[in-house]
């Protein structure tokens, strides 16, 4: 534990390190500002109100569409298990949505939704897909064998259920959530920029890059990063199998 810790501790020194160099040999904080300057820039935005609120309203909207998109995942791949024309029917589409760019669906949700609206749907959209199949996937490898046996027993169907479908799913479904945890942070953070709600990390990242403020620029990404891999290291302490993530 003390080797892993002292590995990530020395590989980020390093590329601290790495940093520091380049905007010394490029020495222009427009283009390459220093760690020194990003940290000073990251201290003086999250001293406002308006970067708690962006984080808040950027955060919910991550949980918003990962959350819409578990449940409609889930409950769309047990409803094909049990009827194959649902998974027929649902193919074309699910194929279609993981084939079209991230900027494809966030153009087509500037126009169909509002500014605040956009960003949980384009996570809703993007992750849909990897939820279902990782559930259909998880939902095909249960034993049938292990159910047969269990029902022969008098084992009612709701216990079954709970447990051995949900228990031989479960894998995959963490697996689907180790995808969309960062997937969604990109998609969530890219449609602000683009449909630029007022509290929102995307809405500063665009308003840092208008005015060339690079330091805060990179203390906005930064940001976002430290906040993604939080959440995912969180995640790994509070759910039951976190360490599939």
């Amino acid at each position: 534990m003390r080797k892993k810790v002292f590995y990530t501790l020395l590989s980020v020194l390093f590329w601290l390190a790495v940093w520091q160099v380049s905007s010394i040999i490029i020495n222009q904080p427009l283009y390459m500002p220093s760690p020194v300057q990003t940290a000073s820039a990251l201290f003086d935005v999250a001293a406002t109100a308006d970067f708690w609120l962006s984080v808040l309203f950027t955060f919910y909207r991550v949980a918003a569409g990962l959350l819409i998109a578990f449940v409609l995942g889930v409950v769309l791949a047990f409803t094909a298990s049990v009827i194959p024309f649902i998974e027929h029917l649902l193919s074309p589409f699910m194929a279609a949505v993981k084939s079209t760019p991230v900027m494809s669906v966030i153009m087509l949700a500037l126009v169909w939704f509002s500014s605040s609206a956009v960003p949980v749907f384009s996570c809703v959209l993007l992750c849909l897909p990897v939820f279902y199949a990782n559930t259909l996937g998880g939902l095909r490898s249960v034993d049938k064998q292990l159910l047969e046996v269990a029902y022969a027993f008098g084992v009612k169907r709701r216990h079954a259920l709970a447990g051995i479908t949900v228990p031989s799913i479960l894998p995959n479904i963490y697996t689907a959530l180790s995808i969309c945890l960062g997937f969604s942070w990109k998609s969530v953070v890219a449609a602000e920029v683009l449909s630029t709600p007022r509290h929102s990390l995307g809405y500063n990242l665009y308003a840092t890059k208008l005015y060339l403020n690079t330091p805060e620029l990179f203390a906005w990404t930064l940001t976002i990063i430290i906040i993604s891999l939080a959440v995912e290291k969180g995640l790994k302490r509070v759910l039951p199998k976190g360490d599939k993530l």
